[in-house]
């Protein structure tokens, strides 16, 4: 449970729930490793038929280790750092990508002022941009092959943080999980070869569920989070200045359980309360919010319903305005 704060200032019950160090990630995350090899190992024992139902769970588990590494980004994983740093290194080795060039890009998406300055807003711009129905319904789904190439670009082995001088320490750090990300793939690739003895098994066993159901999932959750707070923003009277908040604009979502385990691992259904607060861990993220409606706070948005409604509401919207208004001041966070 959370810690419980005195009532009174709301500063002091913030302070107490970002210094609430627990390690309730864990349990999870290792299960979701264990069933990521145990998936990958059944086609030795059990043949290519399971596969039928095995590469999309595979993708759901692949999903959630991605989004664990936004977790060690802003390390919220687990206690000590060093245990944050390895399995955010780690996992997000599996999964193709740098762990500090993911870390300076995803900092720069919570300092971007607007759409065009935020390094995600590839995901989500072109998809409000578009002629709202069909096409942007086909946006949304085939433009999954343009963010991939953006995502090797961004994540692979540079990232956006380039665009500054970085201390040597880091540049290190980044070849060192470039090199990671290599030694990674390859033992993925003899493991998944020995498994469907087969040289092509790599492409289906681990980059087929990763490049179709994990990538989608998430592009998905990132066009609710943040494409549809454009579009509220833009239709309100001052725009982007009216609306408040963070410096990108974003919503909570309230939807089903079972809907926010698939799409919303480690509570990223409240990420306006994250954007708002994002030194919070992950599991002291309701409480935030209840702080928030509480306390009525300038710049706190949800979104009752669920993903799916949400993402109707995001295809069929109005179209997004040629240029965009500017952001208004920033919370800080």
């Amino acid at each position: 449970m959370p810690p419980a704060p005195e009532a009174g200032s709301l500063d002091d019950a913030l302070r107490a729930l970002r210094q609430d160090h627990r390690n309730v990630a864990l349990p999870g995350l290792f299960a979701c490793w264990i069933g990521i090899f145990a998936l990958l190992l059944l086609p030795r024992w059990l043949g290519p038929l399971h596969l039928l139902w095995g590469l999309p769970v595979l993708g759901v588990l692949q999903y959630r280790l991605v989004i664990s590494g936004h977790e060690a980004v802003h390390r919220t994983l687990a206690w000590p750092e060093w245990l944050n740093e390895l399995l955010g290194v780690a996992g997000q080795a599996m999964v193709g990508v740098s762990f500090t060039a993911y870390r300076l890009q995803h900092l720069d998406h919570h300092r971007a002022r607007s759409l065009d300055d935020d390094p995600d807003g590839h995901i989500y711009g072109t998809v409000i941009r578009a002629k709202p129905g069909l096409q942007r319904f086909l946006v949304l789904t085939l433009g999954t092959l343009v963010e991939l190439v953006i995502k090797i670009r961004q994540k692979g082995t540079g990232g956006f943080g380039d665009r500054a001088q970085h201390p040597p320490e880091i540049n290190r750090r980044k070849l060192r999980d470039s090199a990671l990300v290599v030694l990674t793939q390859l033992s993925l690739i003899a493991l998944c070869a020995w498994s469907l003895d087969a040289w092509w098994a790599y492409g289906l066993l681990w980059i087929a569920p990763l490049f179709t159901v994990a990538v989608f999932l998430n592009r998905c959750r990132i066009v609710v989070e943040h494409g549809l707070a454009h579009q509220v923003a833009a239709g309100l009277p001052g725009g982007l200045q009216a609306y408040g908040g963070p410096r990108i604009p974003t919503v909570d979502i309230v939807p089903h359980p079972l809907e926010a385990w698939l799409l919303a691992p480690y509570a990223f259904h409240y990420h306006c309360c994250h954007h708002l607060f994002m030194a919070v861990p992950h599991y002291n993220l309701p409480a935030v919010r209840d702080l928030l409606r509480a306390h009525q706070t300038s710049g706190y948005h949800e979104v009752q319903g669920s993903y799916l409604s949400a993402l109707r509401r995001v295809v069929s919207a109005p179209v997004w305005p040629a240029k965009a208004p500017q952001p208004g001041p920033a919370l800080p966070n």
